[in-house]
């Protein structure tokens, strides 16, 4: 029980975490699902930008179980949906103050199952990037 739990935080943490050096917050998330699809998680990792509240042995932590996670978990749930057949963006909306958004998009799969995911996500640097919160 205690490891399913752990899996779905994670792919929970995984898919509002991933994202890149974009202008908008969907091409963000767009690159997310790209290097998910990849299965590069260790550059997933290093794109993504964490609650400041987070020390920064936390977040190393937090980084590897990604990466481990996603080598050994995520990519072969991917795999067994038949891969990343496509994604859309549904909806962005950039909060009022310019500083975070919300991305949802609607992921296909190679057997034709979907999943509706939420990206929330910060500009940092003059960059979106998605958060890992605490």
């Amino acid at each position: 029980m205690k490891k399913i739990l752990l899996f779905a935080v994670f792919v929970m943490t995984l898919m509002t975490a991933c994202g890149g050096t974009s202008s908008t917050p969907s091409d963000s998330a767009k690159e997310c699902v790209e290097l998910m699809k990849a299965g590069d998680f260790k550059a997933l990792v290093e794109k993504m930008h964490f609650d400041e509240s987070m020390s920064a042995e936390q977040q190393q932590g937090m980084k590897d179980l990604i990466v481990s996670m996603g080598n050994e978990k995520i990519s072969k749930e991917i795999e067994k949906k038949g891969g990343i057949k496509s994604y859309e963006v549904i909806e962005e909306t950039i909060a009022e103050d310019g500083k975070t958004a919300v991305v949802k998009m609607k992921i296909t799969y190679g057997d034709d199952s979907t999943k509706d995911e939420k990206y929330d996500m910060a500009l940092v640097d003059d960059t979106w990037k998605p958060v890992v919160k605490k």
